[in-house]
């Protein structure tokens, strides 16, 4: 029977597949690689995140089902806890996604999953390791239909994270060709098509203030590779456990079969929350900051700081909004993937049980809160582990 290792179990798509998985019985053991102080503490978080998908009962009796190990896998290569020994499968998801991380990006994301690899090569029973990078990996001008293809080292990127994880992929090919390795790279993760936000608002809080500030940095038939959290979860379950897959890496992304247009999501929005008829997009230069600020300052004010960094945050996420770029995904659904709902198809269940826009932010806000300055009591940030 498979043993699986999992990081990243507290973070969205690692709440996703527990949820999509742990129910089936199917004679699978999971072990949650966990940052805390003991089991008990590893399973709690593991539950906490575990309610955002049902019932805090239910996500009890999920999370006992899971076995934890404390430790962080940035250091994982000098774990000896036995039972990482007989794992069969690695599921990595763990990652920081910090905006403001620079080298120490690069310290968590490349170093500490080269770190994982090297206890994974002691693994004798591992059938595969599947890294989960970012669509993104690609750098910024790699055209409006990105293949599924190596990253060029030389790309240029919009943030470090990103960098981060195009220099994870390639180190991983370089030091361990012999590992058992898969890449997937998912596009945007935006909520979940049957509980809408209640699993997560994170980049839901973007889409929505981008209707409510009727602007756009790109024209409104451009594209956005948005995918839900339950159907990503499904992928990579398919991509952990398919015996033979034709290929080692993969866009787990929209496509072109169901990429989202902006343009449709307006038409979506209008369906859902019908406004005086008039929901007109105007699109503006993004290096036109004032712009931006006003119009956000209008809707939305600027008399916080979380309401600045909230406009920050907005910035940051319009400049990839303004690559209009899709992620073509032809190789997942010819491993038997069924395409992904567009975002303009559940939308609405997304609405119905959404918060505040300001307040939905804070799923997002540790990913724009620069780091605290050096010193002992200095802590990482961002690292969903």
């Amino acid at each position: 029977m498979a043993r699986i290792l999992l990081t990243g179990a507290t973070g969205l798509l690692g709440g996703a597949v527990l949820h999509e998985t742990l129910d089936r019985d199917d004679g699978t053991s999971w072990i949650c690689l966990v940052r805390c102080a003991n089991a008990d503490q590893g399973r709690q978080r593991v539950a906490a995140r575990l309610a955002r998908f049902t019932d805090p009962f239910t996500a009890q009796r999920l999370a006992r089902k899971v076995e934890i190990v404390p430790g962080d896998f940035t250091q994982a290569d000098h774990d000896n806890d036995p039972r990482l020994d007989g794992v069969t499968h690695i599921l990595h998801l763990a990652a920081d996604t910090s905006y403001f991380g620079g080298e120490r990006l690069f310290r968590t994301n490349r170093d500490g999953t080269l770190a994982l690899a090297r206890r994974a090569a002691r693994m004798r029973n591992l059938q595969r390791f599947l890294h989960i990078g970012t669509a993104m990996s690609c750098g910024a001008e790699a055209g409006p239909v990105v293949a599924e293809s190596r990253p060029d080292p030389e790309a240029r990127h919009l943030v470090p994270y990103t960098a981060s994880k195009a220099a994870t992929e390639e180190a991983l090919a370089a030091e361990f060709p012999d590992l058992p390795l898969v890449v997937a790279r998912p596009s945007i993760v935006v909520g979940h098509s049957t509980l809408g936000a209640g699993p997560s608002s994170s980049i839901l809080w973007l889409v929505r203030a981008a209707d409510r500030l009727r602007l756009l940095p790109c024209a409104p038939e451009s594209c956005c590779d948005i995918v839900p959290a339950d159907w990503a979860a499904g992928a990579l379950l398919t991509l952990l456990r398919k015996h033979d897959l034709a290929h080692d890496l993969y866009h787990v992304s929209a496509g072109l079969p169901s990429v989202t247009r902006w343009s449709a999501l307006n038409r979506a929005f209008e369906a859902a929350e019908p406004s005086d008829g008039v929901r007109a997009l105007s699109c503006f230069d993004l290096s036109d900051r004032a712009a931006l600020r006003d119009r956000f300052r209008a809707v939305f004010g600027l008399d916080s700081p979380l309401k600045q960094t909230m406009l920050r945050a907005t910035r940051a996420y319009y400049a990839f909004c303004a690559l209009d770029m899709t992620f073509a995904n032809d190789r997942l659904l010819a491993e038997g993937v069924a395409p992904a709902p567009a975002l303009s198809d559940y939308l609405a269940t997304c609405l119905a049980n959404s918060a505040p826009i300001i307040d939905q932010f804070a799923d997002d806000l540790e990913m724009f809160v620069p780091p605290p300055a050096p010193g002992p009591a200095a802590l990482p940030q961002a690292v969903v582990a």
